[in-house]
């Protein structure tokens, strides 16, 4: 074959390669191990045949010059369209920026690599000079990368134990070790302090907040007003910090029983909580909408998270989900195609808010302990939106279920009202009423007595005093019997009246309240009895 159609085959290759994408790292790889002859001997060639040449070794430092003032002019470049910004790492990481350095760090436990925006397009790796993880025995993957305004820290799910990363050295930091952080909890960073709440550990699942101050080196508890209420403590808390307001939001998680897999998921929260540093008082927002693959915990240790200081950012799958709470908004969307990373959910993702930049890192090649990571621009990481929905559930159904029970309380209250009124007060009563001329009892019409005595009961009912017998015996009458006659008669009309409504009412008292006349002790006076009989116009 002739050297032309060699090198014509050789780039075909490299372009192939190119175009593969990254489910083909593997061969990249095994490609460029296969023509490192082929690129030393280039390199030698071009080498001598520069240093030969010294118009074309003026011009080359010239060049070179150009473009070294081209990349620290650079601000703004885009390091995810960079191909120096990708690289392999073979061992256990974590990733981490630093915004006042405008560094992207990878932190393995026998060294690093820092790539800064401004002066560098390529990763420098260097080693620590101190580094306090080997003389604790610690390992990378159980720690988390919090920073401050300055300065960097990773601490530890197991132990407790917080790290300053200056730079150069992972230094621990003193009665660090006294603390006893949980597994899956939530930190945050306040003030220079470093907040931790919740998790799991020892059995437990503690709802307190411990706080590591940095410039006293001290731990304490952070406790909350006595009173105000706590929400439940839960592991892989979803959690947003926004320093400005110094409010802490947390929502979601789960509690898993002692073995620690997500099959053992025994209950889960959807409760948004927030927490005021300022006022040290925990309140219930409300009901998250969350959606289905974080509701039923499917895949509580699948997502990784990163967030703004007003927006939570969640991977899972091939979903990108962004959590706005001071708009009560969720929107969720697909991943594009061109960035077809198998995202491995154990190492938390690097985000540049500045710069809306974002440093992942994918699961291992098969039967390898190799990982790709790489930049990812979260514009471009994002693609067609599929769905929009409200964080908290909807007002107008918490109102609606309001309402309802307002009117349901109403009712029962009406009708308890209406009960007392028409029954209770009125029960074992018996009912007079004058402009009907009926009687009544429990709401039974009376029709026992015949009409003399009807007529005999409505005429002492007409006054609500004492009347006397004179009073009765006015009555109109047909006059055809004598005054003696006719006493005995209304007596006699009176007794029966007790008797039939004694009987029909089965209450034993008297229907008429009977005293001497003060005027005429001859005379008496008659009443209908109060204590049973109630008059009505």
């Amino acid at each position: 074959m002739s050297k032309i159609c060699k090198h014509r085959l050789f780039f075909k290759k490299i372009d192939i390669i190119m175009l593969s994408g990254p489910r083909y790292e593997k061969k990249e790889c095994v490609f460029m191990c296969e023509n490192a002859k082929i690129l030393k001997r280039l390199k030698v060639g071009f080498c001598n045949f520069f240093i030969n040449n010294r118009l074309l070794k003026s011009l080359l430092v010239l060049f070179m010059s150009i473009l070294s003032y081209s990349a620290v002019g650079q601000v703004d470049a885009p390091l995810f369209t960079d191909r120096h910004a990708t690289t392999f790492i073979e061992d256990t990481f974590i990733l981490g920026y630093q915004e006042s350095d405008f560094a992207f760090y990878i932190l393995t436990k026998e060294e690093y690599w820092e790539l800064k925006m401004v002066s560098e397009r390529n990763w420098v790796k260097s080693y620590y000079q101190r580094n306090d993880l080997i003389i604790d025995k610690a390992d990378i993957k159980d720690l988390t990368w919090v920073t401050t305004d300055s300065a960097a820290y990773l601490v530890s799910e197991g132990s407790g134990n917080i790290y300053e990363f200056t730079g150069n050295s992972i230094i621990r930091l003193d009665n660090s070790y006294d603390q006893r952080a949980n597994a899956a909890s939530t930190y945050f960073v306040h003030r220079n302090n470093i907040f931790n709440f919740s998790g799991y550990g020892y059995f437990q699942y503690p709802s307190f907040i411990s706080k590591y101050d940095l410039k006293t080196r001290k731990l304490s508890a952070f406790l909350p007003n006595d009173g105000t209420l706590v929400p439940p403590s839960q592991v892989r808390l979803l959690s947003l910090f926004n320093e400005e307001r110094g409010l802490l939001y947390v929502w979601g998680g789960a509690r898993v029983a002692y073995t620690n897999s997500v099959s053992s998921v025994i209950n889960n929260t959807n409760e948004l909580w927030c927490l005021d540093m300022e006022s040290k008082n925990w309140s219930r927002i409300g009901m998250v909408n969350m959606p289905v693959a974080f509701a039923n915990n499917e895949y509580n240790d699948s997502f990784i998270t990163f967030s703004s200081n007003v927006e939570l950012f969640s991977i899972l799958g091939s979903r990108l989900y962004v959590f706005n709470i001071f708009n009560n908004h969720i929107s969720t969307y697909k991943i594009s195609e061109d960035f077809d990373l198998r995202v491995d959910a154990k190492i938390q993702p690097a985000y540049s808010n500045s710069s809306k930049v974002l440093l992942l890192s994918t699961v291992p090649f098969p039967n390898q302990n190799i990982r790709r990571v790489q930049f990812v621009s979260l514009s471009n990481y994002r693609s067609e939106l599929v769905s929009e929905s409200k964080l908290l559930k909807t007002h107008v159904k918490t109102l609606v279920t309001y309402a309802i029970l307002i009117v349901f309380i109403l009712g029962i209250a009406y009708l308890l009202y209406y009960l007392y009124k028409n029954y209770y007060i009125f029960y074992n009563k018996l009912i007079i009423i004058r402009s009907t001329k009926t009687i009544k009892f429990n709401n039974k019409l009376i029709k026992v007595l015949d009409n003399e005595e009807t007529e005999l009961v409505f005429w002492i009912a007409q006054s609500d005093d004492f009347v006397t017998t004179n009073y009765i015996m006015d009555r109109p009458s047909d006059g055809s019997q004598s005054y003696e006659s006719m006493k005995k008669r209304k007596l006699s009309t009176m007794k029966s009246i007790e008797v039939k409504l004694g009987a029909f009412s089965q209450v034993k008292k008297d229907v008429f309240t009977e005293k001497k006349s003060t005027e005429d002790l001859r005379l008496k006076e008659y009443k209908l009895n109060n204590e049973w009989i109630i008059v009505k116009d």
